[in-house]
């Protein structure tokens, strides 16, 4: 029984991690096919910005309210339809001939296939896991940004280059149609039962959002989140615009750049999920804060690198402190937070997240125009709002 049981629990991580791959390899894909799509459109960098900052409008809205229909449906629903949602728009978005257009589709991405994922995957995470073993877990999961930044940028490159971004969209539709019928398989379909059994337990069967958002934790880490997201957003959506733009590589070369961030951030999210779970609990909040600086650091630093080598190296540094920022930071909630409070809180606190996500790739969009194509100020972002991540996570209170 025993056994059978690591096998069910690794298959599940499979899925959701797999499933975690398709939402960053499809927000990933949208950096590099517009590209080719503002100089077929003539689009602005603010106009890009705002492409990018519509996905994370729809995004934020829908994250609260999401918590609750996962209490209502059950999270193996959600996160099924999540990922059929993201073929759809994919799909849809290799038709698109216009900003409205652009912008409404990732704005229908954002509310009705992103919004759920993540919540649903923590919330099976939380149900079919010990509290030991929940960091790892969610690291685990999370490292799933590392191997969507390392492989998708070598594998979307020469598929836009050679095929074109339209047949590149046909080929992310195939692929989440892949993923969801293999989370269709995995994923266990007596959820049900067992969260009302939790839910027994701990006598939260039902909770007001009122309780909720009453608890300062869930307002400190949704702070943190959107600082942190506004760095981690920015340096996804942005670098391979200042790489092909400000420093004059073509979309393959930047690819390259991206994809080493990317090795170095599959490194630190599972790397540093194991460390800081093994040797760092209930000091979460100090990992976070010093990553934090350290990653925000080394992205200011990059700017001034000319070297194509070293540049690679520094960023992929910068890309291995955030990450490890960010698996900690949302590994506190699945400790500090328990049955049907899991949800609502954490769809707040990723609201904060998707908000930075937002802001930010509108913000450097505007800062770029202002400073004729230069990204420096774009980099001075980057150190604010990582430093600004460090100073709120310390006031966050773990038993």
């Amino acid at each position: 029984m025993e056994k059978s049981g690591k096998k069910r629990t690794g298959l599940l991580l499979i899925a959701l991690f797999l499933g975690y791959t398709m939402v960053y390899i499809d927000k990933l894909s949208v950096g590099y096919s517009l590209i080719p799509i503002s100089a077929e459109f003539g689009l602005e960098p603010a106009a890009k910005g705002m492409i990018m900052s519509a996905f994370f409008l729809g995004y934020a809205i829908m994250q609260i309210p999401m918590g609750l229909v996962i209490n209502k449906v059950g999270s193996r629903v959600v996160l099924i339809g999540s990922v059929l949602g993201m073929g759809l728009f994919s799909f849809l978005f290799g038709f698109g001939t216009s900003l409205i257009m652009f912008m409404s589709l990732r704005f229908l991405t954002g509310l009705l296939a992103h919004s759920g994922y993540a919540s649903s995957a923590s919330k099976e995470v939380t149900m079919n896991f010990p509290p030991e073993k929940r960091t790892f877990a969610q690291g685990i999961l999370l490292s799933s940004s590392g191997v969507a930044g390392f492989i998708g940028p070598l594998a979307l490159s020469p598929i836009i280059t050679n095929a074109g971004w339209k047949n590149a969209y046909m080929i992310l539709t195939a692929l989440a149609v892949s993923i969801a019928i293999f989370l269709i398989i995995a994923i266990p379909r007596n959820e049900k039962s067992k969260e009302k059994a939790d839910a027994v337990a701990t006598k939260t069967d039902k909770v007001s959002i009122l309780v909720v958002w009453s608890d300062i934790r869930v307002w400190v880490l949704f702070l943190s989140s959107f600082f942190i997201n506004c760095l981690l957003y920015g340096l996804s959506s942005w670098v391979p615009s200042f790489l092909t733009g400000e420093r004059g590589l073509d979309l393959n070369g930047a690819a390259v750049v991206s994809s080493v961030g990317g090795l170095f951030m599959l490194i630190g999210s599972i790397g540093g999920s194991y460390v800081v779970g093994k040797y760092f609990q209930h000091k979460e909040k100090a990992v976070v804060a010093i990553t934090a600086i350290l990653g925000a650091l080394s992205a200011f630093g990059s700017y001034y690198i000319g070297n194509l080598v070293l540049l690679s190296i520094v960023m992929g540094l910068a890309n291995f402190f955030l990450i490890i920022s960010f698996v900690t930071m949302m590994s506190i909630p699945l400790r500090i937070f328990e049955g049907a409070k899991f949800a609502p809180s954490y769809g707040t606190l990723a609201t904060g997240g998707i908000l930075g996500g937002f802001v930010s790739p509108t913000l450097i969009g505007k800062l770029v125009e202002l400073a004729n194509g230069q990204y420096i100020s774009t980099f001075i972002f980057f150190l604010i709002v990582g430093l600004l991540t460090a100073v709120t996570i310390m006031f966050i209170k773990q038993k």
